[in-house]
């Protein structure tokens, strides 16, 4: 994720645009990522709808880099919109840029830009989603397309689209997290005083992210440090003297901020880091039980059991995975 491109169109909603921006813009100015960034649109300047006049803003280019990211903003629909020049060339564009490609273009639409994405016929036969306000209105004008209600993203490969204006945010985060890691979105979330937000039916986050959605930064930090010594042993005593609190102190703390007890946290880690490696490597159990910080292939096992259905060797199995020593 080099180059960022995001497609504003007039009657734009500020905080569909402004929202995933500043979570792109966050990497180069953390140090975490070169990333290019520019703002493109039919015309050089528009009036967005809350108003705000948007210039300097950069025409479509006529070709794409590989591993681009277009983000398509959402703006106030309005049939004189669709029915404009700006619009009829924003679609032609987005079909030129999506056709015959050698990479798989990646394009979000956040809120009703993905209404953009539809009329250039990109969201046939995918799964999507936009506003809740339009969901009747997409699936009406799109019966090939699935939209799903009640969620703050779907990824359908290299589509997604945010149910807009806040949710943005999140579908950059998650951008993020697949390309830099979960370190980086973390950092860039934290910068931003935001969290990671799933509603009910949307996947599970891994845990490391699925016990951040606080803003304490001194649990912050400890849960840093748990996740930076998977492999060593960590004392409640040396957490505690890195918060600047009492042990009794940041037990209660860490509890009421997470839901989770620190042992469960680092549990969690482990078991997770556990997952990645059966899957993803040919190591023994032994080896991943030393990696993960188990203290044996028992102590891997009997956490294992606790929380999983199947045993570590069916889980490889499906994989097409025999172990090596």
């Amino acid at each position: 994720m080099k180059h960022v491109y995001f497609l504003v169109m007039p009657a734009a909603h500020m905080l569909d645009l402004a929202g995933p921006l500043q979570i792109i813009n966050s990497l180069p100015e953390l140090g975490l990522a070169e990333v290019r960034i520019r703002c493109i649109s039919p015309a050089a300047s528009v009036e967005s709808f809350q108003p705000v006049t948007l210039t300097n803003l950069q025409p479509l280019p006529a070709t794409l880099p590989a591993g681009a990211v277009v983000f398509v903003i959402g703006s106030k629909l309005s049939p004189a919109l669709m029915r404009s020049e700006a619009w009829r060339r924003a679609v032609r564009w987005l079909q030129a840029q999506s056709s015959g490609r050698q990479d798989a273009l990646t394009l979000c639409g956040v809120c009703t830009g993905t209404f953009l994405l539809a009329d250039a016929g990109l969201l046939d036969g995918r799964l999507c989603t936009t506003h809740h306000a339009h969901i009747p209105r997409l699936r009406s004008a799109c019966p090939a397309t699935t939209v799903l209600e009640n969620r703050v993203f779907v990824q359908d490969g290299a589509l997604l689209t945010s149910a807009g204006v806040a949710s943005g945010i999140d579908l950059a985060l998650h951008l993020v997290c697949e390309a830099f890691g979960e370190d980086a979105a973390l950092q860039v979330a934290r910068d931003n005083v935001v969290h990671f937000r799933r509603f009910g039916a949307d996947p599970e986050l891994s845990a490391a992210t699925r016990y951040r959605a606080h803003g304490n930064q001194r649990i912050h930090a400890v849960q840093d440090a748990i996740a930076t010594q998977l492999r060593a042993p960590i004392t409640l005593e040396s957490l505690a003297d890195e918060a600047g609190l009492s042990a009794r102190h940041l037990t209660r703390l860490f509890q009421a901020e997470t839901g989770i007890s620190i042992k469960q946290f680092q549990i969690a880690l482990r078991l997770d880091r556990a997952r990645k490696l059966m899957t993803g490597s040919r190591w023994s159990l032994e080896t991943i039980a030393a990696e993960c910080g188990f203290g044996s292939v028992q102590a891997l096992r009997a956490n294992w059991n606790r929380h999983e259905d199947q045993p570590p060797s069916s889980l490889r199995a499906r994989r097409g995975l025999r172990p090596q020593d």
